[in-house]
C-alpha cells in the first residue's frame, strides 16, 4: 500500500487515484501520527502532483533528493512555482540561501573548491569576511523579500568559503537569523574548531548540522585535510566523530531529536576504502541521522574515467546503501564506476530556466551571486549585485532588467551544473502546471 501525506491529510493510492484515509488500523495510525518532521521529509520516496478536485494523479517525481531542501521540502518549491503560475505572487521567493561568509580555513584540503575563489575575492571584491551589522541587514532584507512572496521561513545554509567555525560572530548571526528573520538554519563545517558554546548554539538554533569528513579512515583524513600543524595538534576523524556526538547530546538536552538532523558527508577517496561501513556504524552508535558519500569533481586536466572504483569499494557502498546500518538517511553515488565525476551537461539536457538562480542564490559575503561555480562567482556578469545601504530592497537587484536578462541567458552559458537535477524537476513542475486546465486545483504530496 502506498501512502501520500500533505500536512494533516493522509491518502492511500494505487498510482492513479488517491483515497482519503478515514479509518486507520492501530499500527498505521500510530506510525503516521508519531512521524517526526525529519522522518517525514527524509524518508519520502517521491512527490506527486494531484488534481485536488477528483484526487487523480497528474504527475510523479520519483527522485527528490530530500537533503537538498531540508528543513524545507520539494513541496515548498512546487507550491511557490504554482503561486507564480496562478499569479498569486509577482515572482519566486528566495527559498534557500547558501552563505559563503568567511574566507579562512585551518585545513588545506586537497581538491578544495574554494582556494581559487578566496584569492580572487580578496583581490577583486575586497572580501575576506562580513561584519555582523552588515550581515544582519543583508539577511533581514532577503527575509522581507521572500516574505512578500509567501515564504516566511528561508532555508539559510552557512558553509563558508573556509571554515565557518572560525567566523567570530557565528552565534550572533545564527540567533539573529532564527529569532528575527525566522530562518531555518543549515550548518556545514569540518567541525574542527567548534567550541562548546557553538555546539550548544547549533543544538539550540540549527535545523541541520552536517560535518564534512575529508576521509573515513585516519590515514585518508590526515592526507586530505592536509593540515600544516604538528601531528599531535592535528584534528582527526575520531575528534570529528566526538564533536558530532557532542552536538547529538546537546540536541537531546533541548528536546530537538525530531527536528534537528545531524549527519556527516565524505568525498570518495581510494585511501577511504574499507572505512565507509565502519564510519556509518559509528555514526549510528552515537545517534546520527545521515551519512552521505559523494564522488568528487575530476581534477583539472584529467578524465574521470581514469579513476575507476575498486570492486571492494563498490561492494562496500552497495552493502551500505542496501542495509542502511540503521541510519535514517544514506546517500551513495548512483554511478559506482568512477571515484571522480564531472558536472558537464549536454545542450539537450539543459533546462529552459535556471530556477536555482531565483530560488537558491549564493550569498558571497554581501554579494548576491547566481551560482556557486567558480566561473560564475569569478565573473561579475553573474552577480546580481552587492547588498549594501544603497540597496533599499532586494527587488532593486533581483527584479531589474539586468537580472531578468541574466537569468534568461544562464542556461545557454552553462557547460556544467551542480543543480541540474533540481532545475530539471522545477522546470517539469512549471511545464506541467501550464498544461493543466486549472492549476488552482493542483496539490502536491509526498509519498511513502
Amino acid at each position: 500500500m502506498n501512502i501520500a501525506i500533505s500536512n494533516d491529510k493522509f491518502y492511500i493510492y494505487d498510482g492513479a487515484k488517491l483515497e482519503r484515509i478515514k479509518e486507520f488500523n492501530k499500527d498505521l495510525d500510530c506510525a503516521i501520527k508519531n512521524i517526526t518532521k525529519k522522518e517525514r521529509l527524509l524518508k519520502a520516496k517521491s512527490m506527486i502532483m494531484i488534481n485536488g478536485k477528483d484526487n487523480t494523479v497528474v504527475a510523479t517525481y520519483p527522485i527528490i533528493r530530500a537533503q537538498h531542501y531540508y528543513p524545507l521540502s520539494i513541496l515548498d518549491f512546487a507550491y511557490a512555482i504554482k503561486n507564480v503560475v496562478c499569479n498569486k505572487i509577482p515572482s519566486l521567493p528566495i527559498l534557500s540561501l547558501d552563505s559563503h561568509d568567511y574566507n579562512f580555513c585551518d585545513f588545506n584540503c586537497k581538491d578544495c573548491l574554494a582556494v581559487d575563489t578566496r584569492n580572487w575575492a580578496k583581490d577583486n571584491l575586497g572580501f575576506t569576511n562580513i561584519a555582523p551589522e552588515e550581515y544582519e541587514k543583508v539577511l533581514y532584507k532577503i527575509a522581507q523579500y521572500s516574505k512578500k512572496r509567501g515564504c516566511d521561513s528561508i532555508r539559510f545554509e552557512m558553509s563558508g568559503e573556509g571554515n565557518p567555525d572560525m567566523y567570530p560572530h557565528r552565534s550572533r548571526i545564527m540567533k539573529y537569523a532564527k529569532e528575527v528573520c525566522n530562518m531555518q538554519l543549515v550548518y556545514i563545517s569540518s567541525g574542527s574548531l567548534l567550541t562548546e558554546q557553538l555546539i550548544d548554539d547549533l543544538a539550540k538554533y540549527a535545523d541541520y548540522v552536517r560535518i564534512s569528513l575529508p576521509g573515513v579512515t585516519e590515514v585518508a583524513y590526515d592526507i586530505y585535510s592536509n593540515q600544516k600543524c604538528d601531528k599531535e595538534r592535528r584534528f582527526t576523524l575520531q575528534k570529528a566523530l566526538k564533536n558530532i556526538e557532542k552536538i547529538i547530546e546537546r540536541r537531546k538536552f533541548y528536546g530537538r531529536e525530531g527536528t534537528l538532523i545531524v549527519g556527516a558527508r565524505t568525498c570518495m577517496r581510494p585511501e577511504s576504502d574499507g572505512g565507509y561501513l565502519e564510519t556509518a556504524k559509528k555514526l549510528k552508535e552515537i545517534g546520527a541521522d545521515s551519512f552521505q558519500v559523494v564522488q568528487i569533481l575530476v581534477p583539472e586536466g584529467s578524465n574521470y574515467r581514469d579513476y575507476p572504483i575498486s570492486e571492494s569499494c563498490k561492494k562496500e557502498l552497495i552493502d551500505l546503501n542496501e542495509n542502511k546500518i540503521g541510519l535514517m538517511h544514506i546517500q551513495t553515488p548512483s554511478n559506482l564506476d568512477y571515484v571522480y565525476y564531472d558536472r558537464g551537461i549536454e545542450k539537450e539536457n539543459r533546462p529552459s530556466e535556471c530556477f536555482s538562480s531565483m530560488v537558491a542564490p549564493i550569498l558571497y559575503g554581501p554579494h548576491l551571486v547566481v551560482c556557486t561555480h567558480w566561473e560564475k562567482i569569478k565573473n561579475l556578469q553573474f552577480h546580481y549585485g552587492k547588498i549594501d545601504d544603497n540597496v533599499k530592497e532586494i527587488e532593486d537587484i533581483m527584479q531589474n532588467e539586468r537580472a531578468e536578462h541574466l537569468r534568461k541567458d544562464i542556461p545557454y552559458n552553462c557547460s556544467s551544473c551542480c543543480s541540474i537535477f533540481d532545475n530539471q524537476i522545477m522546470s517539469s513542475i512549471k511545464a506541467q502546471l501550464l498544461l493543466v486546465k486549472n492549476p488552482e486545483e493542483i496539490e502536491f504530496l509526498l509519498t511513502y
